[in-house]
């Protein structure tokens, strides 16, 4: 018999950060499989430059409590890593939210801006991406934590652990074009960066616009798990949000990436933290969904069209007959559906 999900909820409050921290990772012995491990990455939410309690960003102390964690367990590297967002630099990020004071604190620490990191293109053939740019930094870690925050999101209802990893894109004008794409690629971002561990921030989490200008929400608890569908499940309701409603998680369990329902709930029960996140209006909801239908139906267009043209060069420089012998129908088929469907992120 299949062993069900296991989602830890410790009550938290900001006095209190370290040792819920250190209970959620116990409960689900969450660091189990790290000795060995030489490089270990921490992706925060650093999506801009308000701090934790206006509940857009991870809060460090959190960062700082796996950090401890890690170095009781193991002598390695630790990589905090984000992307530049559209309010600043992950540098600039780092240095004013404080995660720069945790390198000065831990030899093994670094702070890494993933979008000034050497990149190397790699092979994925998943459902969106033909390939991915992947930074030298997480291609060459051996353990990835993702420490999410609980938010609402103006176009999907909900964001946590399988959306942070949206922030290890490192073109940020590829991240502006693909929204409308979203549960296809964080299905293809979260098999190729599929974290070990997943924690999410919800003492202060943020409501309304969200995932970047809402309100803060306080809720008072740190969520852990080794699954990342099953974290980002049991943290939508606490948020008082359906996990059938968010399309990128059913879409994340139907790739097999995590539970979405099959879950065994430790700690302390939902129910005694649960609440009801405000959310947009719906007629701001709907104009939202609504562009991103219309993005996708443009790049979709949009690939047509250098499908149209890449056969209009293959046709006039080698000609039907000759195009017919070096390929089957079945090699064509599958160039017209990459050409068309998939993008080289």
């Amino acid at each position: 018999m299949k062993q069900k999900s296991r989602v830890v909820i410790i009550k938290a409050d900001l006095n209190s950060i370290e040792k819920a921290v250190n209970e959620s990772i116990d409960l689900i012995d969450g660091l189990s499989d790290l000795p060995g491990k030489k490089v270990v990455c921490i992706k925060p939410n650093l999506c801009g430059l308000k701090s934790s309690s206006s509940g857009q960003t991870t809060d460090p102390r959190i960062v700082e409590a796996i950090i401890k964690r890690v170095n009781v367990v193991s002598n390695c590297k630790i990589n905090i890593v984000e992307t530049n967002n559209s309010q600043a630099s992950a540098d600039t990020t780092f240095e004013k939210l404080g995660y720069m004071d945790l390198t000065d604190k831990y030899p093994n620490v670094r702070c890494v801006n993933l979008s000034k990191d050497t990149k190397l293109r790699v092979s994925l053939n998943g459902e969106i991406f033909r390939t991915l740019s992947v930074p030298e930094t997480m291609l060459f870690s051996d353990y990835f934590i993702n420490v999410a925050k609980l938010k609402t999101h103006v176009d999907y209802y909900y964001t946590g652990v399988l959306k942070n990893a949206y922030g290890l894109l490192v073109d940020r004008h590829l991240r502006m074009q693909c929204h409308g794409f979203m549960d296809k690629i964080l299905a293809d971002l979260n098999t190729i960066f599929k974290p070990e561990l997943s924690v999410i921030d919800a003492v202060v989490g943020m409501e309304g616009f969200g995932p970047t200008d809402g309100k803060p929400k306080y809720v008072g608890a740190i969520i852990a798990s080794k699954d990342p569908v099953a974290a980002d499940a049991v943290a939508a309701q606490i948020a008082g949000i359906k996990p059938t409603k968010v399309g990128y998680l059913k879409h994340a369990a139907k790739k097999n990436i995590g539970e979405f329902k099959d879950i065994e709930v430790l700690g302390c029960d939902i129910n005694h933290v649960k609440t009801k996140f405000e959310f947009i209006p719906r007629k701001w909801y709907y104009l939202g969904r609504a562009s991103l239908r219309l993005q996708k139906f443009s790049k979709r267009c949009s690939n047509f069209a250098r499908f149209l043209s890449l056969t209009r060069s293959a046709l006039s420089t080698i000609g039907f007959s000759d195009l017919e012998k070096r390929a089957s129908f079945s090699d064509m088929f599958g160039l017209v559906w990459d050409t068309i469907f998939k993008i080289d992120g």
